[in-house]
């Protein structure tokens, strides 16, 4: 999914060069799954800890964290506060465990794929 994204935005931008921080354990897995997906053929550099290395990946950075933080105050303003919003996160949790023994469902706003709905909609097996 976060490659597939990142290729819209990429082929979008039209760059020669892109620098990504990979989200794959294996970089170079997901440097060929990103090309795979691109119409244009930029140099792709995919590295873990990109941010660390790279200015251009430490500034998307702190421009994703401050458009999600955004996000999350407008999912407050309808929802009341909800923790972080991390999957570890223990008042999230709880949130999403009486979300989830009100509506019977996940809530449409939050990723479906953590574990952390694994244990809350089987806590047998979870």
């Amino acid at each position: 999914m976060e490659a597939l994204h990142m290729a819209r935005i990429i082929d979008a931008l039209g760059a020669d060069e892109v620098y990504v921080d990979a989200p794959d354990t294996n970089p170079p897995r997901f440097t060929r799954e990103l090309t795979d997906l691109l119409t244009t053929v930029p140099r792709v550099v995919a590295e873990h800890k990109a941010d660390v290395n790279y200015v251009v990946v430490s500034a998307a950075s702190i421009v994703a964290k401050v458009e999600r933080d955004r996000e999350i105050a407008k999912l407050r303003e309808v929802h009341g506060e909800f923790g972080s919003g991390y999957p570890s996160d223990d008042d999230t949790i709880a949130f999403l465990e009486g979300w989830v023994a009100r509506e019977g469902s996940p809530p449409d706003f939050s990723r479906k794929s953590w574990k952390t709905w694994e244990r809350i909609l089987n806590p047998v097996l979870g």
